[in-house]
């Protein structure tokens, strides 16, 4: 299926269902990847959705209507970064370049902030998120541990940091 260039807008508080519906599709396509299940997803309130949006840059990729893919970028004011979560694309989007658009939609955010690093954790064998990030610019940064307390799945941290001279990671 062949995907038209998809916008990527930040979604507010007032989106609250299309951000919940793309969040479900996510959990659901791919629960292995995701530190939260699709049953804590589906037992949140409007207001625990809302409250989601106003506390981060939600990034939504849609094309004719049809929501392709989300990712997150969230203030980490204790690790003086953002923390890029919840990076999902729809398989019909896969391999279109809709995944690097997002990913790059949360980097000129972060920048635009005055953010110099942007770190994220990516599930052990996610070999596609890895090689995502990789062609963006991030770097494993050596720290792994558990997706979620008491969870044997394992994940490892990347970061990306904004070059002296500027953004690096457009082509």
């Amino acid at each position: 299926m062949e995907v038209a260039t998809p916008e990527i807008r930040l979604l507010k508080p007032d989106e609250w269902a299309a951000f919940r519906r793309i969040r479900l599709r996510a959990l659901a396509d791919t629960p292995q990847f995701f530190g939260s299940t699709l049953a804590e997803a589906r037992a949140r309130t409007e207001g625990d959705w809302r409250r989601a949006l106003a506390d981060r840059a939600q990034f939504l990729a849609e094309s004719a209507g049809v929501e392709l893919g989300t990712v997150a970028g969230m203030p980490d004011p204790e690790r003086d970064g953002v923390h890029l979560i919840s990076m999902w694309v729809a398989p019909q989007a896969r391999g279109t370049g809709v995944s690097d658009r997002l990913v790059r939609a949360v980097l000129d955010w972060a920048a635009a902030g005055g953010h110099r690093v942007v770190r994220l954790e990516v599930a052990e064998r996610n070999t596609f998120a890895e090689r995502l990030y990789l062609r963006n610019g991030f770097v494993r940064t050596g720290v792994s541990g558990a997706m979620a307390p008491g969870d044997p799945r394992r994940e490892f941290e990347m970061e990306w940091r904004l070059p002296r001279s500027g953004l690096s990671h457009r082509s």
